[in-house]
């Protein structure tokens, strides 16, 4: 593939320049400029790239580097001679950018990084400094696997990179979804029993009362009702300590 590779550490920089107008645009054109500098002719046809590409973008940042992987694998197909307009390669960012935003999402948000969370949570309990370790070794596992290799699979498959990563990031998503439920139980146990043996009963009941309100805020009810609940609730536990 023809053309200067930018280096992966752009795509950190990606929300950098959010604004309202165009979301990540610009720190999509950032991170892809140096390859689109190497692939324009003259300073005409970087200037067409640039007003595709530093407008509108918003897409998980994670999966960001897929995205830009099957950009730059249209835009030198195209510029090889294949019959690739700039309406499809716009096109495939637009649907990339929603496909993989929504899996992204809900793999990093509400699988894994729950995940890794509780993990640590659980050493941290017991005054253990490997749970932040092991957190951060288990979430950037994926993280980085995502960043680099999504990237290296943007650019070998083009609009196709959703099913190379389906096929490799994605395909332990059921497992570490059953992951997460058994240690999300077994966290509820131990401060359960942590509650019991600093508190007693009543630190228990204080611990139901607190996860009850939370509960009910997620039904939508009432957030002013909520909130008097739980104040009753924790002005009758310190009245009783």
């Amino acid at each position: 593939m023809s053309g200067k590779r930018p280096g992966i550490w752009r795509f950190f920089l990606l929300q950098s320049s959010r604004n309202d107008r165009t979301i990540d645009g610009l720190g999509f054109f950032y991170a892809i400029h140096p390859y689109l500098k190497a692939l324009a002719d003259d300073e005409g046809q970087l200037r067409e790239m640039a007003g595709r590409h530093a407008g509108y973008f918003n897409a998980n940042p994670i999966m960001a580097p897929s995205i830009a992987g099957a950009v730059m694998n249209l835009e030198t197909r195209r510029k090889a001679g294949e019959d690739i307009t700039a309406e499809r390669i716009e096109g495939a960012k637009s649907a990339l950018s929603s496909a993989l935003t929504a899996r992204g999402d809900y793999f990093f948000d509400v699988i894994l990084l729950p995940f890794a969370l509780t993990i640590g949570s659980i050493f941290a309990i017991y005054h253990s400094y490997i749970g932040p370790v092991i957190f951060l070794a288990i979430y950037n596992l994926y993280h980085l696997q995502s960043r680099i290799g999504g990237y290296g699979a943007g650019l070998f498959n083009g609009e196709d990179v959703w099913r190379e990563l389906a096929r490799t990031l994605f395909r332990a998503q059921s497992y570490l979804a059953g992951c997460a439920a058994f240690a999300s139980g077994v966290f509820g146990a131990l401060v359960f029993l942590r509650a019991w043996s600093f508190g007693g009963p009543r630190l228990v009941i204080w611990g139901i009362f607190a996860v009850a309100g939370v509960s009910l805020l997620r039904l939508k009810f009432s957030v002013l009702w909520t909130v008097l609940a739980a104040f009753a609730a924790t002005a009758l536990f310190l009245s009783t300590w």
